[in-house]
C-alpha cells in the first residue's frame, strides 16, 4: 500500500477544489502517512502570491493524523531553468517540485527544453521534477533521467496521466518507459504522485498500479512506501 503522496493541490492553486485539511482527511482515509501540499507557484493561472508560500511554516506538521509537508510545484520559466519563486522563499519550504507548464514556458524544441530542465534540476532546492514527459515540451528523456541521478533529484510518475487504467498519450507512455528503464538500470527509485486537484484524488493510485508491470516496475522500485526514507531524503527527519 502506498503511504506517500507529495503532489497535491488545494484551492490556493486557483483551479483545484479542496482545502489542506480536506486533503489531509482524505489522505488518512486512503492510508497515506506523508502528504505533500504542492500548490502552483505564482505565475500559474490563478495561483497564489509569494505571500502564501512565506507562511507555510505556520502549518502544523500533523493534520488529521497525517504528517504534512508544505512545498510548491514551481514553474520552469526560462531557458536557464529559472523558477518563479525566489531563493529566500524556496529555502523556507519543506520541498520544491518543479516542472513545465504551458502557462509559463514556451516550447523551445527538444534540445533547449532538455537544457532548461537539466538546469532546473541543478537548482539545489529542487528535489522533484513533476511529469518530465509532458507532451507539450518534449525532452531527451535518457539525458533527463541520467541528470536526475547526478543531481539527486526524483522523477515522477504522475497519476493524472492515466485514465481508467490506461495512459492517455502514446508519446507520454514511451517517454515514461524510457525514464523507468534508465532509472532502473541505475538502481534509482521513482516517485508516484497523484497530482490531486480534488480531495478525492489524493492517494488515487490504482490506475498507476494496474500499469506497473507493463512499465517494467514493481512497488519495490518506488519511493511511495518508504516514509522515513523520504523524510531523510528531504532533510525532514
Amino acid at each position: 500500500m502506498f503511504k506517500i503522496d507529495l503532489h497535491t493541490h488545494t484551492i490556493a492553486s486557483g483551479h483545484a477544489f479542496g482545502t489542506i485539511q480536506e486533503n489531509a482527511r482524505e489522505a488518512k482515509n486512503k492510508g497515506i502517512e506523508l502528504l505533500g501540499i504542492s500548490d502552483h507557484a505564482p505565475t500559474g493561472s490563478g495561483a497564489p502570491s509569494e505571500a502564501y508560500f512565506r507562511v507555510g511554516k505556520r502549518l502544523p506538521k500533523e493534520i488529521e493524523g497525517v504528517r504534512v509537508l508544505f512545498g510548491v510545484e514551481a514553474n520552469i520559466i526560462s531557458d536557464a531553468g529559472g523558477l518563479d519563486l525566489p531563493e529566500k522563499i524556496l529555502e523556507r519550504l519543506d520541498f520544491v517540485m518543479a516542472g513545465f507548464h504551458d502557462c509559463c514556458f514556451e516550447d523551445q524544441g527538444m534540445e533547449r527544453n532538455t537544457e532548461a530542465l537539466v538546469k532546473a534540476m541543478q537548482n539545489p532546492y529542487v528535489k522533484i521534477i513533476s511529469h518530465p514527459y509532458v507532451s507539450k515540451f518534449v525532452v531527451d528523456m535518457e539525458r533527463i533521467a541520467l541528470e536526475s541521478i547526478k543531481s539527486n533529484v526524483l522523477l515522477e510518475i504522475n497519476a493524472s496521466y492515466f485514465y481508467k487504467g490506461q495512459i492517455v498519450d502514446e508519446g507520454i507512455w514511451n517517454r515514461m518507459k524510457k525514464m523507468v528503464e534508465v532509472l532502473k538500470n541505475n538502481d534509482q527509485k521513482i516517485l508516484v504522485g497523484s497530482d490531486a486537484h480534488t480531495p478525492w484524488e489524493v492517494g488515487k493510485f490504482e490506475d498507476v498500479v494496474s500499469n506497473l508491470k507493463e512499465l517494467g516496475i514493481d512497488e519495490s522500485d518506488l519511493w511511495n512506501d518508504d516514509v522515513e526514507g523520504m523524510l531523510a531524503f528531504l532533510g525532514k527527519e
